[in-house]
């Protein structure tokens, strides 16, 4: 249950001061574009940080599913389920599972591993899709749900697949168990999930999804 969320490139605190700041250099009609643009911006990035940073479980289990019944409550009858096997319930009783995965840039190498935290900086970056990345699903339970909805969160925006459980080729995850399983996609396996594939939910639509 849940997804696992990981990505974003952002503009930088430093950049969006100076734009706010160039905004009341301009003329009047310059100003008024500069504020809007700057809010916008501030906006996205806000977004983009806070989908990045948030916890795997809050994320997974309570702002994701909910983006989903957002998104596609109308189109596939999707709710919350109340049974804690599975995430969701399309429309027809179809056990629905969730499973998303945020894609970083990696952070800079460093010689010493005590130095990491000042690699990884304030923030996140996400990958592009044209990039190099793996995304891992797994703690998947087959006999627990009947379709996956399963995401690759890049900067881009997110990319949205919805497939039966019958369609997914997936592997054990373990050595000592059958009944837990994985999948895994990178840059050169993701045009075999085409066929899966909903939308490219952009960032601009998922921020006007959820001001509501």
């Amino acid at each position: 249950m849940g997804l696992n969320l990981y990505g974003g490139t952002f503009l930088a605190v430093e950049h969006l001061s100076r734009l706010t700041a160039g905004v009341f250099h301009s003329s009047h009609s310059g100003s008024c574009c500069g504020v809007l643009m700057a809010k916008e911006n501030s906006g996205l990035l806000k977004l983009k940080q806070g989908v990045a940073i948030m916890s795997s479980r809050t994320f997974g289990e309570r702002w994701a599913e909910a983006l989903l019944q957002a998104r596609y409550g109308e189109t596939y009858g999707l709710e919350r389920s109340k049974n804690q096997a599975y995430d969701l319930v399309e429309r027809g009783g179809l056990r629905a599972e969730s499973k998303f995965s945020r894609l970083f840039v990696p952070i800079s190498k460093v010689k010493d591993d005590l130095k990491l935290p000042l690699a990884q900086g304030s923030s996140k970056s996400f990958a592009s899709l044209s990039g190099t990345w793996t995304a891992n699903f797994q703690k998947l339970h087959p006999s627990e749900f009947d379709v996956l909805y399963y995401g690759l969160v890049l900067n881009e925006g997110i990319l949205i697949h919805r497939a039966k459980v019958e369609e997914l080729h997936l592997s054990n995850q373990h050595r000592n168990t059958t009944t837990i399983k994985q999948f895994h996609i990178d840059q050169d396996s993701l045009a075999a999930h085409q066929k899966h594939r909903i939308e490219l939910l952009s960032w601009d639509t998922l921020l006007s999804i959820v001001d509501g």
